[in-house]
């Protein structure tokens, strides 16, 4: 059986869309777990109308205010499945997908990995995000084909089967009280858990991109140090997994990585300037040093006239300081962090 995990807050307006989308699809080896955290927006009343419907295994949680990872813990420890998935509040399961996973689950593996959509609600634009239909033996593997190609969507845990049993047999759960991040670590407890991974092109959930107060629109201030956090927590995991790479493939994993999540960085500081205000001079630290009180960079190529605070707008400059950040990051004692 399959336990799908619904976290809800404050999304009465989207309610219907999403948990219809599931519950059109649901059978008697699937059972919908809804999980409020407190929402005062009427959403918990709304999710009365689907407690006793004919024929369908729901189950209703109603809990305090305490995040998302809170409640998606809530909604594995009530969990009776052999499988337990994860979708947001407000995005869609896409028709037919319980029929066509069912199939791929036999295989029996540790872990399976879904291909999804984004789906832009102003523009209607769809794009996908996928993966190939392959199987890796172990996760050692897998942390191989990771660290070479960067593309296995490891990020989120709402494209995913996690199997119950790993999940309770090493207490992985959400980790509680972080900004954002919380799916990263998950899935790195649980890849150092698993065996074979499988991985598929068929499209689970349409993400919708169309709520301003989602994670993935709000202002972190502390931002670098959790992306910091987040970088190193993910690099333990792989170079630790990896058996199959050499030590040149893992270093320019490292720094491709940590150039990436700073340029990600970056690009928020229009939409949120305090972002800049907090975590310019802490990028700037890893890129600048300090000599006779002036901040200067190790590199060359770079124009001191632009300054420390205007790096980043300069297409030029931005790519000499973050492939310099690559490098050092690269040929740093990754195994200490």
């Amino acid at each position: 059986m399959i336990s799908f995990v619904v976290p809800t807050y404050n999304c009465a307006k989207y309610l219907d869309e999403t948990v219809g989308s599931v519950i059109s699809q649901l059978s008697e080896d699937i059972e919908l777990i809804l999980v409020d955290d407190g929402s005062d927006d009427g959403t918990a009343e709304m999710l009365a109308k689907y407690r006793d419907l004919p024929g369908k295994k729901i189950k209703i949680l109603l809990h305090e205010h305490r995040g998302v990872s809170s409640a998606r813990n809530a909604g594995i420890d009530a969990a009776k499945g052999d499988w337990v998935s994860f979708m947001d509040s407000d995005d869609c399961l896409i028709p037919g997908f319980f029929d066509k996973c069912r199939k791929i689950v036999e295989t029996n593996a540790d872990l399976y990995i879904f291909s999804f959509e984004h789906v832009d609600c102003l523009t209607e634009s769809v794009e996908p995000s996928t993966v190939d239909d392959r199987i890796y033996g172990s996760s050692s593997d897998f942390a191989d084909e990771y660290i070479r190609t960067r593309h296995l969507l490891v990020y989120s845990a709402c494209n995913k089967f996690y199997k119950k049993a790993l999940l309770d047999r090493h207490g992985i759960r959400f980790r509680e009280g972080l900004e954002f991040g919380e799916d990263r670590l998950f899935n790195y407890d649980y890849l150092c858990t698993a065996g074979r991974i499988e991985t598929s092109s068929v499209r689970m959930f349409r993400y919708m991109h169309r709520n301003p107060e989602s994670a993935s629109n709000r202002s972190f201030p502390d931002y670098f140090n959790t992306i910091m956090m987040l970088h190193k927590a993910k690099m333990d995991c792989f170079t630790e997994l990896s058996k199959g790479t050499s030590e040149d493939e893992k270093r320019a994993f490292i720094g491709y990585d940590i150039s990436t999540e700073t340029e990600r960085m970056i690009d928020r500081f229009d939409l949120h300037p305090e972002e800049k205000a907090r975590n310019l001079p802490l990028i700037n630290k890893l890129i600048f040093e300090e000599k006779n009180g002036k901040s200067i960079t190790l590199i060359p190529a770079y124009d001191e006239h632009i300054g420390p605070d205007n790096w980043f707008k300069d297409p030029y400059c931005r790519k000499i300081c973050l492939s310099e950040l690559s490098k050092r990051f690269m040929y740093s004692d990754y195994k200490k962090g």
